[in-house]
């Protein structure tokens, strides 16, 4: 019996899932020997923690859904993939912000003199957090894909996933930009 897309792609992601597993464990010793003492420390090592499970039970969950040929249950340890991202990847800004965080006051601020202080704290946490947010722009849109989404292209993911539909072309608007000349749909 073939195996269908899903079934191809599941050890690809058992293995992603354990790359980031290893990725929040480092990140939770790095965090912890953090001499920066601040307000984030305990956010940093509770968001690294989290993802380090996220991605276990991830892990765990695609082995058994790959086992029970359960396609409904790898989408479902798709989700803990995604928010254990979202949460390595908010560990790790809220690191490089602790660190950076008076460097960029000190840049910016200089450049906007004239605006209150707490004002230009502000704008600049608001900017950085901004910045994360685009980073991770991917995850949250599939995080939010597979908590959402309607009844029909839910179904209709499932169906490209047990190849029983072509899968729609999905291509990211910087890619149609680069290559406009050359894609055709």
């Amino acid at each position: 019996m073939e195996e269908k897309t899903w079934q191809k792609s599941a050890p690809a992601q058992i293995t992603l899932d354990s790359i980031f597993a290893a990725l929040a464990a480092i990140w939770i010793t790095i965090a912890i020997a953090d001499n920066i003492h601040t307000k984030l420390k305990f956010f940093e090592i509770l968001c690294s923690l989290f993802s380090f499970f996220l991605f276990a039970v991830s892990a765990e969950g695609t082995t058994n859904a790959y086992d029970e040929r359960d396609v409904l249950k790898y989408v479902y340890y798709l989700l803990w993939y995604n928010i254990g991202v979202l949460l390595i990847g908010a560990a790790m800004g809220a690191l490089i912000f602790a660190h950076f965080r008076e460097h960029l006051l000190r840049f910016v601020g200089e450049g906007l003199w004239y605006l209150p202080p707490l004002f230009v704290e502000s704008l600049i946490t608001l900017v950085y957090i901004a910045f994360f947010m685009v980073l991770l722009w991917n995850w949250i849109r599939d995080a939010r894909w597979i908590l959402c989404t309607d009844e029909t292209s839910f179904d209709a993911y499932l169906k490209e996933l047990t190849d029983e539909a072509d899968p729609e072309p999905n291509r990211h608007w910087l890619m149609k930009v680069i290559f406009k000349r050359r894609i055709r749909t």
